[in-house]
């Protein structure tokens, strides 16, 4: 393939699913700014491995698993901060009412992640990928590399335990 027909491959894909890409590592890391980082880094690493002649057979599966991989060499290297040190940082609470409902909008998320945190990884990933990027079980069983049947039980399995949970949560 030639150089400059590659380079517009790549070019549209980035075009295709950089917003995608930060979403799966916004909705892993919760920080928007390292979301971007891993983002940019998940291109940069396609294009590395692109550029030393290796073909990559379907992109939005490649650009996944690589983010995937990347989120998880992140979160191995992460050390939890800690309230004292977000105040020492300058984080201070605030009680303005547009705040408050952005607080409340931020709250309900957490609630929500906190019960995607119990699920096993198992079945978070292929549900994270199945409703919040919006993939079809073929497409997460190539991210994943596993059978579509096996990623379809897990997904509904997920889903399942999910709407146990925030059930449970309102009762």
């Amino acid at each position: 393939m030639l150089e400059n027909e590659v380079e517009q491959k790549f070019i549209s894909a980035y075009d295709t699913y950089q917003n995608a890409i930060f979403r799966h590592c916004f909705f892993r890391v919760f920080e928007r700014e390292l979301a971007r980082d891993l983002t940019q880094e998940t291109f940069i690493k396609t294009w590395d491995y692109i550029q030393q002649g290796k073909e990559v057979k379907n992109m939005q599966a490649f650009l996944y698993k690589t983010a995937t991989n990347l989120i998880i060499d992140y979160v191995r290297k992460k050390k939890e901060q800690s309230l004292d040190a977000m105040t020492d940082a300058g984080f201070q609470p605030s009680n303005t009412r547009d705040e408050l409902g952005v607080l409340d909008a931020k709250m309900e998320v957490e609630e929500l992640m906190n019960i995607l945190d119990t699920l096993d990884d198992m079945y978070r990933e292929p549900f994270l990928l199945r409703f919040v990027e919006g993939l079809k079980p073929k497409e997460i069983a190539l991210v994943l590399n596993e059978d579509v049947n096996v990623i379809s039980v897990r997904i509904t399995r997920a889903k399942r335990q999910v709407i146990q949970k925030i059930k449970k949560n309102i009762q």
